[in-house]
């Protein structure tokens, strides 16, 4: 990786990228690759690497189209989004009823794992968040795992404001009914919910980890 480019923002980058500077190009995809990879991953396992790829070539694409309207990370997870609910709305039964914001991991297929971990807490946070609706899971997960403000969710999803901090709350609350519906023992439920934080930052960790994000060769 070119030292300078590494120390330049995303948004210098970009227009290095567009200005035809193909290693600045390839520090930014470095530099977001696990993130991008880890959206992904937990929700559709081998088939991460091709979205992932798809990902990076559709803002490859529409470099020229950039005016930076949003930040380029926000930008990323945006055509990620895209590409996530075409693939989770090809693996529906009912295509034309398939809807994010109702529409659940558990829903589309819910004999999956969505991560294999051996702590009981962590499998019953997962089971949790796959039984909220999509865009729900997507929105805690962006605020927990990649901290990203509710301005910038607003912008992934395309809501306002006001409307994604709505949508979180009852997530939460709904997150938490799941988690005791879900928990095998009163002990696991307090056990989980107070350490949520904790599990949130170790399952960010695994899945930066997974043998299954084949990061690029710089």
């Amino acid at each position: 990786m070119n030292m300078e480019h590494s120390k330049q923002s995303d948004e210098e980058l970009v227009a290095a990228w567009q200005a035809g500077d193909q290693r600045a190009g390839a520090t930014l995809v470095s530099r977001h690759y696990e993130a991008i990879a880890r959206f992904f991953i937990h929700r559709l396992g081998a088939e991460a690497e091709d979205l992932v790829h798809e990902t990076f070539m559709g803002f490859q694409r529409g470099l020229d189209r950039y005016r930076g309207e949003c930040s380029p990370r926000i930008y990323l997870f945006k055509i990620a989004r895209y590409q996530l609910l075409n693939a989770l709305r090809s693996r529906a039964r009912d295509q034309e009823r398939f809807d994010p914001g109702v529409t659940t991991m558990e829903g589309l297929d819910p004999s999956a794992t969505a991560l294999l971990v051996a702590n009981e807490q962590h499998k019953l946070l997962v089971a949790a968040l796959r039984s909220l609706p999509i865009d729900v899971q997507m929105m805690l997960e962006l605020h927990y795992w990649e901290q990203l403000k509710i301005q910038e969710i607003a912008e992934v999803l395309d809501m306002n404001v006001n409307n994604v901090k709505s949508k979180m709350k009852r997530g939460r609350e709904r997150l938490q009914v799941e988690m005791k519906r879900l928990a095998e023992s009163p002990e696991q439920l307090q056990t989980t919910l107070h350490q949520i934080g904790d599990w949130v930052a170790d399952l960010r960790e695994k899945l930066g980890e997974s043998d299954e994000i084949v990061h690029p060769e710089p």
